[in-house]
């Protein structure tokens, strides 16, 4: 192979501006030095690539086929330029991101993905979705740069979280649950049938039951599923007693007897010998800011 980049450049200003001359003063060269530069990439290529018989020269069948293929790879060159100058700035070229799958279809985080994706076009990401403990211990283990989960008191001493949110949450129960027959449930009436709470990664950060029956998971929503099918009661973020598949099959109880259902914080955990990169730290700040404006609306 002995053609280059500046001959396939040529190829593509000859064919953009309908004539070697035309490319010329485009580029700011000599009219001959075009030519020239056509002639020997048709010799290297070993293929005629303009139609220099009429008044113009017109790309030939070829040509046309190897004019795709030449803006291909200028594209490609022009995105290993990119990459190199974010790299050599100090940007990460991978991320691993690891998210709580109870922050899944969440608006505040698939509108940061989205704007991730337009500012950092050459970024190579990774996205891991987990159930709330799986999340630290990734981050922990170094499968995942940085992860976004609903706050755990104990998160470690190798982690180091930084609050973007918080999100408020329900009390429910399925509409063919005895409670939902009640307007506002006392603790007794709650403390008298299973709830279901969220499991924790450390036994003594668990959250303690009302009930005597209760079971633990560690998915929002496979336990607001479960809620659905009538087998207990629990307190849910809301935008998970909200989501469509549950919607329609869960009852909002008043929470009188609990007092103020406790916020759960959304957080941004990474490890604290690891430093935070341009890219992890744009998505720590435009997280918050996204779900700030999401909760204004």
């Amino acid at each position: 192979m002995r053609w280059n980049l500046d001959q396939l450049e040529i190829l593509i200003a000859c064919a953009e501006r309908g004539s070697f001359s035309a490319a010329a003063r485009h580029l700011g060269r000599a009219q001959s030095a075009i030519s020239t530069a056509i002639a020997h990439l048709e010799t290297d290529l070993d293929c005629q690539l303009f139609d220099r018989t009429g008044r113009m020269p017109r790309l030939t069948e070829a040509g046309e086929a190897l004019l795709h293929e030449a803006r291909a790879v200028i594209r490609q060159c022009q995105r290993l330029e990119s990459r190199a100058r974010a790299i050599g700035q100090g940007e990460e070229a991978r991320l691993v991101l690891a998210i709580d799958e109870a922050l899944v279809e969440m608006p505040p985080v698939d509108e940061t993905l989205e704007a991730l994706a337009g500012h950092y076009p050459a970024l190579q990401l990774t996205l891991l979705y987990g159930a709330q403990g799986d999340i630290a211990g990734w981050v922990e283990d170094r499968t995942a740069d940085l992860g976004i989960l609903l706050r755990q008191q104990d998160q470690g001493p190798l982690l180091e979280g930084i609050r973007i949110a918080h999100l408020q949450q329900a009390l429910v129960v399925s509409r063919h649950h005895p409670l939902a027959e009640l307007v506002a449930p006392s603790t007794g009436d709650l403390a008298g049938h299973r709830q279901l709470l969220i499991a924790s990664r450390s036994e003594g950060d668990a959250w303690q039951p009302l009930s005597a029956q209760f079971w633990r998971l560690n998915s929002f929503y496979s336990m607001a599923e479960l809620v659905t099918r009538g087998l207990g009661w629990a307190l849910v973020p809301q935008h998970i007693a909200q989501y469509p598949p549950f919607r329609a099959d869960l009852i909002h109880l008043a929470s009188d007897a609990l007092g103020t259902p406790p916020v759960i914080e959304v957080e941004t955990v990474s490890r604290r010998d690891s430093g935070r990169g341009p890219i992890a730290q744009w998505l720590q700040r435009t997280l918050g800011e996204r779900f700030r404006d999401h909760r204004l609306r």
